[in-house]
């Protein structure tokens, strides 16, 4: 298990009745997230929490993971010519 030792508490957030929360302004500024900027949502079941990353952040991992992906295929089918 990976235990994540740079997690910072920088404040509380109250969850209003539409489910809606409020990041802090020290979150947002480190993150550089502004009105209108698209969030996605990540749930850790073993960990009971919830974090958010940037639509961009989440862009980023999905190239990463496709290109691994790519490497992975062409290496299996260059052990398939041997």
């Amino acid at each position: 298990m990976t235990m994540h030792k740079n997690i910072q508490l920088v404040g509380t957030v109250t969850v209003g009745p539409k489910g809606q929360v409020v990041i802090p302004s020290e979150v947002r500024d480190q993150m550089g997230i502004a009105a209108g900027d698209k969030l996605v949502a990540l749930y850790l079941p073993e960990k009971k929490s919830v974090a958010f990353i940037t639509a961009e952040q989440a862009q980023v991992f999905v190239t990463k993971m496709g290109e691994q992906f790519t490497h992975f295929k062409e290496t299996l089918e260059e052990g398939r010519e041997d």
